[in-house]
């Protein structure tokens, strides 16, 4: 039998090479597959919620169930789509969360607070489950040399956080007045519970998973497409396309440097911006 198989690859070894090639072929385009599919999935819950917040809080649910339901499903076949799935679960939870978090019963400062520990919970335990380390998810000090890309993607946050709050117009915080001591405290749960927390969910779990699933630039576009798709509730065109954009550099920055610190203080300070400095002095 051993004989037979070996004269077979012998014999006809272009063959085999070739039907493994299909093969793989055939895999990487299911994968892309279940990506748009979810995308879409998460799309469409997306614009309902706009609609109807409770029929987009109920999709989104749907959702996370199938993703936990895929996951378990695959997670003998294929344990890195198996953890994608797992992983790709926080961004509905994100919806989730904010969509059914009422605001008029805590300040906006302590609904971000609020929002963020189940968010931290999961991410964590996702972390756990899959046995990662913090350098795999971009909690890493970047080399010296890549100092002038974690400062020029710092610095960049300021032009985008007056041209997202030019787009959005949000109005400034209830009982926040202009002088420094009232700032430090909300920024920092800014930079916290938005910054750090959104780019480790995106840039560093998440993009990790899907990068080891498919490959970097396609990894690099489907996050960046979720991120974008997630302001969709925003009720701005623009802010999407804005989110997308500065989620790609974030992303491409998360790759050159291996590190989420810098991407995470910028897009916290975008967020400082749009939310306390903006609707003050604009």
């Amino acid at each position: 039998m051993v004989l037979s198989v070996y004269l077979i690859r012998s014999i006809f070894p272009s063959a085999l090479l070739q039907a493994s090639a299909r093969k793989r072929v055939e895999q990487r385009r299911n994968l892309h597959i279940i990506c748009v599919a979810y995308l879409l999935f998460v799309a469409c819950a997306e614009l309902l919620t706009i609609y109807n917040p409770k029929a987009g809080i109920a999709s989104h649910t749907v959702i996370l169930f199938i993703l936990l339901f895929h996951s378990a499903l695959v997670s003998e076949k294929d344990k890195n789509l198996s953890r994608f799935l797992m992983t790709l679960v926080l961004a509905p939870l994100i919806r989730i969360l904010s969509l059914s978090m009422p605001l008029v019963h805590f300040s906006r400062i302590s609904w971000f607070i609020l929002i963020s520990i189940p968010v931290f919970i999961a991410l964590l335990t996702c972390m756990w489950v899959q046995g990662l380390h913090a350098k795999d998810v971009g909690l890493y000090s970047p080399k010296l040399k890549h100092t002038p890309v974690e400062a020029g993607v710092i610095l960049l946050a300021t032009p985008v956080g007056i041209v997202e709050y030019q787009i959005l117009k949000p109005a400034p915080f209830l009982g926040l007045e202009v002088g420094a001591a009232d700032f430090i405290v909300p920024s920092l749960i800014l930079i916290i519970c938005t910054g750090f927390l959104e780019e480790l969910v995106f840039r560093g779990l998440l993009q990790y998973n899907i990068i080891k699933l498919i490959d970097k630039w396609w990894g690099i576009v489907f996050v960046s497409m979720l991120f974008g798709v997630l302001h969709v509730g925003n009720l701005a065109l623009l802010d999407c396309v804005l989110a997308f954009l500065i989620g790609s550099i974030y992303s491409i920055v998360r790759e050159k440097t291996g590190s989420i610190y810098g991407i995470s203080v910028s897009h916290g300070m975008i967020n400082i911006i749009l939310f306390l400095v903006a609707p003050l002095y604009f």
